[in-house]
């Protein structure tokens, strides 16, 4: 599909260009060069910039949607359950209207670490809600090593 934008304002995320037109040829950005187009877009009063990041996330239902409405193509989760990440994989793959992820999966902490410390002063109820073997402690670089490794075996990014 060729989409054609008319008259918009591009930031290509160094410098401004106050008026263009701007092609989409497919899943390129090109050039207009005169030829037939699928759909034209007006532009004014509109600015056209690159896809947003978030840099850290923790993808729940329905946040990579949200994401994508506020221009974040892209969500850095750092750190989700094994199953709430497949199910956001699977979403971003098979839907182009969500934010894509990545996600560095289960976290690791020190004993008493983040977030344990909030689990332990919400109560038992929220502790018995997240589950205490949702996360693992670490306390040498050894098992750190270890925990990495088991990760990117999972297949994190």
């Amino acid at each position: 599909m060729r989409t054609l934008i008319r008259d918009v304002r591009v930031f290509d995320g160094e410098r401004t260009t106050p008026r263009a037109d701007v092609l989409v040829d497919g899943e390129l950005i090109a050039e207009p060069d005169g030829r037939p187009t699928d759909a034209v877009v007006d532009g004014g009063g509109r600015t056209l910039l690159p896809g947003l990041i978030d840099a850290h996330t923790h993808a729940v239902d329905g946040s990579l949607a949200q994401a994508l409405a506020h221009g974040v193509t892209t969500e850095l989760d750092m750190f989700s359950l094994p199953s709430n990440l497949a199910r956001q994989r699977r979403l971003a793959a098979e839907h182009d209207d969500v934010a894509d992820i990545r996600s560095s999966g289960m976290l690791a902490t020190p004993p008493g670490g983040h977030p344990s410390q909030l689990l332990d002063a919400a109560g038992p109820s929220a502790r018995a809600a997240f589950g205490d073997d949702r996360f693992e402690s670490i306390d040498d670089p050894g098992e750190a090593r270890a925990f990495v490794e088991a990760r990117l075996a999972q297949g994190v990014d």
